[in-house]
């Protein structure tokens, strides 16, 4: 009777450290890796068909190249595109528009050096576009999983579920204000060498190195409220 009980436990064990044993993909689950926030680049473009011919770009055209140009200086890198087509239905009204859309741009703050022209082959267009285009990030998520992929009534093993934490991550996501910012260290701006030259004058004089406080404020605790 012994013996057997010694058999139905280790079996039992068996069982509890297989129920526990977890793969890699798992792991991963559980460490949550799928859920790591990363800067995805895309390409922001701006298409104007329709040229009128022989003129420049119209009133709702030109809007729109206005607020193209908002968003470059809000979140564009590198380099801001316009791309008018070549050998099509008509390159002089091409000509016109790309001319100003790049009057706009300067318009509307963007510097001269960071304004880029070309022209792509629009052989056989009926309506090619002028198109106005950019470099910036998004931050995404990609390693959650589709919820109707994940079968919630397994319980073979005390893992993770695949998409345990992605609903966090995907709303952190979505407050990044440049998820330019993950690609890589960005450049810090000057320290202000002044007031560095006035804390240094102070600490070799052995005066206070802190600012003085303005008004009435003390830094104590009020005793209004008890």
């Amino acid at each position: 009777m012994a013996l057997h009980h010694k058999f139905a436990l280790t079996a039992a064990s068996l069982m509890v450290l297989g129920g526990c044993a977890q793969t890699d993909e798992q792991i991963g689950w559980s460490n949550r890796m799928q859920t790591q926030i990363v800067a995805q680049e895309t390409t922001a473009e701006l298409k104007i068909g329709d040229l009128i011919p022989g003129e420049k770009l119209g009133l709702q055209e030109r809007e729109a190249v206005r607020a193209f140009a908002l968003a470059y200086q809000d979140e564009g890198h590198g380099a801001v595109i316009i791309s008018r087509p070549s050998n099509g239905p008509d390159d002089i009204s091409a000509m016109r528009a790309s001319a100003d859309a790049r009057a706009i741009l300067l318009a509307e703050g963007v510097e001269q050096s960071w304004i880029a022209e070309g022209a792509y082959d629009g052989t056989g267009a009926r309506a090619a576009p002028l198109i106005i285009s950019y470099r910036t990030y998004n931050a995404v998520v990609p390693g959650c999983p589709d919820l109707s992929s994940v079968d919630f009534a397994d319980t073979s093993s005390n893992a993770s579920l695949p998409s345990f934490g992605c609903a966090v991550a995907v709303n952190l996501a979505a407050m990044i204000a440049d998820p330019s910012d993950l690609v890589g260290d960005q450049p810090m701006d000057p320290a202000d060498i002044g007031r560095r030259s006035i804390v240094l004058s102070k600490y070799r004089s052995g005066e206070k190195t802190s600012s003085e406080k303005n008004g009435d404020a003390s830094g104590a605790i009020s005793s209004a409220v008890e």
